[in-house]
């Protein structure tokens, strides 16, 4: 005879869990609606944040383009006022030179008239002190300068050196002119050369015809 040992209260739990289980794993048809609604409205919104990502980025990557344009533009443009202003700032630089010397050529004349005699004397006296050391001081002016060399015998005689300076006439010399000749030296000073020479400057500067400035 066979003896069998069951054990019913574990057999009867088994059964129950079973039991829940399976009901558990049942589903209404609404319940089966809902979740398919619920699925499908998860996948839209993701669907749609997805899209909006893309559309985001899509409008950044528009915005950068549009605003590299526009500084490429406003770089464009700043070149372009810069090459105006140059021109504009050349072509006033231009009428200046071209009005100084005109002005020069006006005025130098009458500086040198007015000056020309003082600036020869002073030189002068610079050469004298220069050479002053020198066994013999020989000053050169021009012809038709008598109160010129009147003014320099005197200023030999002031500072005793009758014995050494010796004043001559060059006709090689203009008004304005003046040389100091003493061993191992010498100044030649002209004042003639220094107007024409800030004359000439000037007009090689300037337009020799100024045209009128186009600001179109």
């Amino acid at each position: 005879m066979s003896i069998f040992e069951r054990d019913f209260d574990h057999e009867i739990a088994q059964e129950r869990q079973l039991a829940r289980r399976e009901a558990q794993a049942r589903h209404t048809d609404d319940e089966l609606l809902a979740a398919v609604a619920a699925a499908r409205d998860e996948a839209l919104a993701q669907g749609r944040a997805e899209g909006r990502a893309e559309a985001e980025a899509e409008a950044r990557a528009a915005e950068d383009a549009a605003r590299s344009a526009a500084l490429e533009r406003i770089a464009g443009r700043l070149g372009e006022i810069m090459a105006q202003e140059a021109l504009h700032r050349a072509a006033l630089e231009a009428q200046l030179l071209d009005y100084a010397a005109t002005t020069a050529a006006t005025v130098l004349p009458e500086i040198f008239e007015v000056h020309a005699h003082r600036r020869a004397l002073v030189q002068i006296r610079r050469g004298l002190r220069l050479g002053l050391g020198a066994a013999r001081l020989d000053i050169a002016l021009p012809p038709g300068s008598q109160d010129l060399q009147r003014e320099v015998e005197v200023l030999i005689d002031d500072r005793n050196l009758g014995a050494r300076a010796h004043v001559t006439i060059d006709p090689e010399l203009v008004p304005g002119d003046a040389r100091v000749f003493w061993e191992g030296g010498n100044l030649d000073y002209s004042f003639a050369q220094i107007c024409d020479a800030i004359l000439s400057t000037l007009r090689a500067s300037a337009r020799p015809h100024p045209q009128a400035e186009d600001r179109t």
